[in-house]
């Protein structure tokens, strides 16, 4: 069986419950949460990084 065969023989209809699904909806200030959770996460990670560059900079050559 071809990809379009296989394509015609599917039902594309909608689910039965389509018409129910509501998108939550999240408040501002859950938003902006969740937007602080995340720049500090990614600030804490860059710290990291940032240090460890500096530290296998500072070290690495000596390995050699």
């Amino acid at each position: 069986m071809s990809r379009e065969d296989y394509a015609e023989d599917q039902d594309f209809d909608d689910a039965v419950n389509d018409e129910q699904f509501e998108r939550p909806r999240s408040s501002k200030a859950d938003t902006l949460r969740a937007r602080r959770q995340v720049e500090a996460l990614l600030e804490e990670r860059r710290l990291k990084r940032a240090i460890e560059d500096d530290w296998y900079a500072d070290f690495g050559d000596e390995e050699e």
